[in-house]
């Protein structure tokens, strides 16, 4: 374990994001670190449901971050395809191992 002699508080800036929150297809593009053709690509298949006419209109609530970073970090590191998102959305947010059978390697 690292131990540090340094006592200062660490102060943290940070924001409660929830439905009360919206952001603009830019605005989690950064806010995942991702693009949007990736983002599109999740609002196309079914996996994030944005308000408004297309892209340049649309208006993701708060909780599409943690759905939207969810999946993308399933593409990403587990190499699943949109489809393994969509059977079973819950384990996006799942902290315990997933129950589903399938999902046992």
């Amino acid at each position: 374990m690292n131990q540090t002699t340094d006592s200062r508080p660490v102060i943290v800036d940070a924001i409660v994001i929830d439905d009360s929150v919206y952001f603009t297809l830019d605005a989690l593009c950064q806010a995942c670190q991702t693009d949007r053709m990736q983002l599109t690509m999740l609002v196309r298949e079914g996996v994030l449901d944005p308000v408004g006419s297309g892209p340049d209109d649309w208006q993701f609530a708060g909780t599409s971050m943690r759905r939207a970073r969810a999946a993308l970090r399933l593409l990403r590191d587990l190499d699943l395809g949109v489809v393994a998102v969509l059977i079973d959305p819950a384990c996006c947010y799942r902290t315990a191992p997933c129950p589903h059978s399938w999902a046992k390697g």
